[in-house]
């Protein structure tokens, strides 16, 4: 069939077409569903906007860091918050110990002070009248207390007068060899022995008789009492410490399931918005911060759904990558009529009016969705885009509007995986034995690509003198035959070397006063596409 494209249509159009560049897409959606919402999201590749990155930017550009070990936020704010109670707990409880042993340290001080003031004082008048029953009675009732380890009595030449032992009564009294000095002002002397391992408070004070010294009262207080009760303090500290840490956990991992389980929602509402399923929606009923931020999101998926379902509905009768550059610049005159270089390929069905005789509509239909559906996903694998349907006929652009320096190329294996499906097409039994073959010519050069219509209607296609040569190429090429131009070929050049170029000399083509040299095209193994030879 003819094109309906002329190069002598004078109408203006509007923004010079995006440069982005749209790659192999080898799971093209068959045409029958090609439109569909949920096909769209699962095979379609993202245009390369300014808001969402393509398929292959994210897998190209910069990655997060792959992490062994990856500690959750919950977990993170629950050990955190639980070393920080801990520390606060055990300062707190080192705090309180400190200051008890203390007061214990300073109330047995006291005690000890205490009983060796009134030895002193009761003593003197006892040594003088040497009245040894009397002060041993005396140490012996120092010495009932079970923290005072032995407390002793002795005259002015040192001699123990009175002991709490018996057995040392009579002898020279020998002071403890290491003694650390507490207070050695005042009447009483403060010091702290070593006995058995064990720090014991020692205490001393003299004997006067109307100021004279008659003699020296010693006492020893032992602090494992005081220890003991420091140790079962430290305990009960301790279990304390362990009841309020367990609490602490529990309530820190509540805490942080409290804050972690919207921000997990919105993490995984975010990477199902990334995926393409708008549909998605964080679930929550709070009435904070929380909220609000899900309540946005929600409103962000309902923005984006809608946008999908204006993008899939506008899709269906504007190609993909028009669309993608419609949506990217919705506000500015995208479509501005320029000079572009590309190539474009039209496949007609040869003889396809004499092959629809006798065949009931539905029959057409189907083969016709069939083989369009084939020629559409060749041409999108091959980085180009179908431009028009025209009945049997299919138009395909390459180079335009998505820039490719190797569009004759693409071009020309678009073409011959056609033909390949073709191929593949009139072996199915659904063919009941009909076979169709396809002419396909292909014209490379300058031509002119933007808008076309009326303000009500507009398309996107390419028109010019190289697009009027590539449907007349279409027109001579036999059943399973590649037709392109000496321009096509010059592009593509030396650059495959798989391709089999074989010149077909000059045809005149309608229109032209000039003839055009052209090429049939096949693979290097010289493969044939079909067997039927043209038809009228």
């Amino acid at each position: 069939m003819r094109a309906t494209l002329d190069s002598k249509q004078s109408t203006s159009m509007p923004s010079e077409p995006g440069t982005s560049r749209y790659e192999d897409r080898r799971d093209r959606r068959d045409r029958r569903d090609r439109r569909s919402h949920e096909d769209r999201r699962k095979k379609q590749e993202p245009f390369e906007g300014p808001d969402r990155r393509s398929g292959k930017d994210r897998r190209t550009g910069e990655r997060r860091a792959v992490r062994r070990w990856r500690i959750p936020i919950f977990a993170k704010l629950a050990i955190v918050s639980t070393l920080l109670m801990s520390l606060f707990i055990c300062f707190i409880s080192f705090i309180i110990l400190w200051e008890q042993k203390q007061q214990f340290i300073s109330q047995l001080t006291d005690f000890g002070e205490s009983l060796v003031r009134i030895a002193g004082n009761n003593a003197a008048d006892k040594i003088l009248g040497e009245e040894d029953l009397v002060l041993f009675q005396l140490a012996k009732n120092l010495a009932q207390n079970e923290q005072v380890l032995f407390a002793v009595i002795t005259d002015h030449k040192k001699i123990i007068r009175a002991h709490s032992r018996m057995e040392n009564l009579g002898l020279a009294y020998q002071p403890p060899e290491k003694i650390m000095i507490l207070q050695a002002t005042g009447q009483v002397r403060k010091s702290i022995i070593r006995q058995q391992e064990e720090e014991v408070l020692y205490f001393e004070t003299p004997v006067r008789y109307q100021n004279l010294k008659v003699g020296e009262v010693h006492l020893a207080v032992s602090q494992a009492k005081i220890l003991k009760s420091l140790s079962d303090a430290k305990f009960f500290v301790l279990i304390l410490t362990l009841v309020v840490i367990g609490l602490g956990i529990l309530l820190s991992l509540g805490l942080s399931k409290y804050f972690t389980v919207p921000i997990r929602q919105l993490s995984e509402t975010a990477k199902a918005l990334g995926m393409g399923q708008f549909s998605h929606r964080v679930k929550t009923t709070r009435n904070d911060e929380f909220g609000d931020l899900a309540f946005s999101f929600n409103r962000m998926a309902e923005d984006l759904e809608v946008k999908e379902k204006i993008k899939d509905s506008f899709g269906r009768y504007v190609t993909p990558e028009i669309v993608d550059i419609i949506l990217a610049n919705p506000e500015s005159q995208w479509m501005k009529g320029a000079t572009v270089e590309a190539s474009v390929l039209f496949v007609d069905i040869r003889g396809f009016t004499a092959l629809s005789e006798n065949k009931t509509p539905e029959t057409i239909v189907d083969l016709l969705n069939d083989y369009l559906t084939r020629v559409t996903d060749s041409v999108i694998k091959h980085g180009g885009h179908v431009n028009k349907f025209v009945g049997d006929e299919a138009m395909a652009v390459f180079g335009a509007p998505a820039a490719n320096p190797n569009h004759a190329q693409a071009a020309v294996r678009a073409a011959l995986e056609i033909q390949d499906e073709i191929v593949e097409l009139n072996r199915q039994k659904k063919m009941n034995g009909m076979k169709i073959g396809i002419g396909v010519g292909i014209n490379s050069g300058e031509m002119l690509s933007g808008n076309l219509g009326s303000q009500k209607r507009m398309e996107y296609t390419v028109i010019g003198d190289n697009v009027n040569i590539a449907s007349r190429l279409t027109k001579v090429a036999k059943a399973g035959e590649i037709l392109i131009s000496k321009k096509t070929f010059d592009a593509i050049g030396e650059k495959d070397g798989a391709l089999r170029f074989e010149e077909r000399g000059k045809a005149p083509v309608k229109g032209r006063r000039a003839h055009v040299t052209i090429y049939s095209v096949s693979r290097s193994k010289g493969e044939q596409y079909g067997d039927l030879q043209a038809q009228g």
